[in-house]
Order: structure tokens, then sequence, then C-alpha cells
């Protein structure tokens, strides 16, 4: 009977535990120093847009500017604005275009976006949405030159 307890009892505390775990941390992923969020934003931001040149939203506010009502309800779920900024790539190009980053050994993680042009005539929007972490230094190398 005790060890049928015991083991009540401990299961119990580490359930207690979890949940107190996941109260203190009201956005996951606010501590990794790259999160990639899916949402589209408004079709205005393609026209004046070059992939190398991304959108910065640091509050709900800059967001409302970029994003509709959907993505915008995304955004307050995934991001701690406390803790994190948003990056919005957002460009048209070939179908093929392909965005990536590096994260460099460092401290604090300094990020490295690059974009291999496709190799298709086709054009196509694109957007990608990262949040980071505040300390985070990021920056945009062009592979094309």
């Amino acid at each position: 009977m005790s060890r049928s307890v015991t083991g009540i009892t401990v299961v119990c505390l580490m359930g207690v535990l979890c949940l107190m775990g996941a109260s203190a941390e009201r956005i996951p992923n606010a501590a990794k120093s790259i999160t990639e969020i899916f949402l589209l934003p408004k079709t205005s931001v393609f026209e004046n847009s070059a992939w190398n040149q991304p959108i910065v939203i640091k509050s709900i506010e800059d967001a409302k500017k970029s994003l509709g009502s959907d993505a915008l309800k995304t955004l307050a779920k995934s991001v701690d604005f406390q803790k994190q900024f948003v990056l919005v790539f957002a460009w048209q190009g070939s179908g093929g275009d392909e965005l990536t980053y590096k994260i460099l050994k460092s401290f604090p993680e300094q990020i490295v976006f690059s974009r291999k042009a496709g190799l298709t005539r086709d054009l196509r929007s694109h957007a990608r949405v990262f949040a980071l972490r505040s300390d985070v230094r990021w920056s945009v190398q062009d592979k094309s030159r």
C-alpha cells in the first residue's frame, strides 16, 4: 500500500511541477535564438519589398501595418515582444527561391540570412517570418554578388 501511495504522490508532484513550468513561461520558444512563425503578411507588403530588407516588428502595433487580423492573432500567441522581435522577409522572385539562415557560434548568437535564387522564370511571392530573441544580432548575406 505504501508503494502505491508513494507512486501516486510522485506522479501528482510531477504533474504540478509541469503545470507550474508551463504557466511560468507564457511563450515556450522565447528563449530560443530563432523560431519560424508560419503566417502570411498582407499582400501590400510584397509591392515594395526585397528579400534582403526584412520588415522589423518590435510590437503588436508595428505588426498591424504588415499583418492581417488572423496573422496578428498567431503572432500574439507566438511572440513575447519583451524578449523577442520579428523579421518578416517578403519578396517576389523565382518559385525556386530559398531563404536560409546560419547561426554563428558566438554569444549572443549571430544569425546570417541568405537567399539561393531559383532557376525557374516564374514570378512568385515569398514570405518567411522569424521571431528572434532580443539580444540576437542578425544580418543578410547576398550570395549573388
